[in-house]
Parts: structure tokens; C-alpha cells; sequence
């Protein structure tokens, strides 16, 4: 059913379902006033009165041919239809990411693993959260221990949650890195790695110079 037509049906009589949920009832409405005569031209009346009169804003109810029996119009509320269902909020999960440095200027990275979230990209090291399920938090979650300092949190929207990462900053003298399961970049060539932006908002939160030192 167009979009017009719905809108129209919704609040001729002040249809208090929300869409879509709402469209069952509106073809059952819609079904029950088309003539037999010329159906082809009512509906089209229907989507051309939309259109031009029943607008989603400021609509012309002086001018609707239904006004003197439109439930919407009786209420004085109108644009409160067609009911929309309400978005549910995205889920919040949390975690923390883990932004070393060596003297030297080079940052520990891994690579993600090539399936799942982010699969095959570059990262800091994180913690274990997922789309489902939250990480660890705290810096006693960190791949080593060293004199880690919070810088903060940062905050990524993907489609089907908000993640919300702890960042944690240490300096250190180079290590083996596939101790903790990972390799040293150059911060200045960070522009070189398949970072997803999560981990660029993270590393900027503990290195706020990384991206523009890599650019120039």
C-alpha cells in the first residue's frame, strides 16, 4: 500500500497501531471503502489526496473531502499519525583497549582473527568483547604488565550496538611481540595499517598526535 494511502487511512480513523504492524488493518480499511466501480481511479484519488492534502506536515484539512467525518481532524491531532513503532535502543556493551608504545616510537598491534566483527583488520590490543557480550574493563586486563595509565573512553556506534572502550596508555622498552601476540608499527605510518575506526578513536585518545604525525 503507498505510503500516502496509508497515511490517509491512519488518520481517517485514527489508527492507534503502529507501523508496520499497523498495515494488516490498513488494508482491511482501505479494502472496505473501495467501490466496484472504477477502482483503479479511487486509488489513485487516495494517493493524489496524500500527496497534495493528507501531507505528513501541516496538512490542508479545510480542503479534505473526509474532514467532516476524519477521526484524526475530531481529536485535533492529525500529524500524530500514522503511528510509527518506537526504535529500540542499541545495546551497550563495554570493554578496554591497550595503547603500547615503545621508545622508539612504534605501537603494539594484532590482527583480528578473519572471521566475525572486524574480521582481518588491524587492532590495539582489547579486550574480549563481542556484539553479545561485554569485555573486561579494567588495565588488569592488559596483554602485559606494565605502568599502564587511563586516558579516558572512547565511544563507537556499530549497527546493532554501541561499544564503549576504556583506553589505557603505557611506554615501554621494545619486546618480543609475539610474546603478546602481536608486531610493532611505526606510529608515524599508522595510515599504512587496516585500522577500523573504533581503534583509530582509541589510539587518538592515547596518542592524540598518531593520525596527523602519519599523514605529514
Amino acid at each position: 500500500m503507498d505510503g500516502n494511502v496509508e497515511r490517509v487511512i491512519s488518520r481517517l480513523f485514527a489508527i492507534d497501531a503502529p507501523l508496520p504492524g499497523a498495515k494488516p488493518q490498513m488494508k482491511a480499511r482501505i479494502a472496505a471503502m473501495t467501490p466496484q466501480d472504477r477502482p483503479g481511479d479511487f486509488a489513485q484519488a487516495m494517493m493524489d489526496l496524500g500527496a497534495t492534502i493528507c501531507t505528513p506536515k501541516r496538512p490542508a484539512c479545510a480542503l479534505c473531502p473526509f474532514n467532516d467525518v476524519c477521526l484524526s481532524l475530531a481529536s485535533d491531532e492529525p500529524e500524530r499519525f500514522p503511528l510509527k513503532a518506537t526504535k529500540k535502543e542499541k545495546p551497550v556493551r563495554l570493554g578496554a583497549a591497550f595503547v603500547a608504545v615503545d621508545t622508539e616510537g612504534h605501537l603494539l598491534l594484532r590482527r583480528r582473527p578473519d572471521s566475525g566483527l572486524l574480521g582481518g583488520m588491524t587492532e590495539v590490543p582489547t579486550t574480549a568483547w563481542t556484539s553479545r557480550a561485554d569485555g573486561e574493563t579494567g588495565m588488569e586486563a592488559a596483554p602485559f604488565a606494565a605502568g599502564w595509565q587511563a586516558c579516558g573512553t572512547v565511544t563507537h556506534v556499530f549497527t546493532h550496538f554501541e561499544l564503549r572502550l576504556g583506553v589505557y596508555r603505557v611506554q615501554v622498552a621494545r619486546m618480543e611481540a609475539g610474546a603478546v601476540h602481536g608486531f610493532w608499527a611505526p606510529v608515524t605510518n599508522l595510515d599504512g595499517e587496516a585500522l577500523p575506526t573504533v581503534m583509530k578513536k582509541a589510539i587518538a585518545a592515547a596518542i592524540p598526535t598518531a593520525f596527523s604525525t602519519s599523514k605529514g
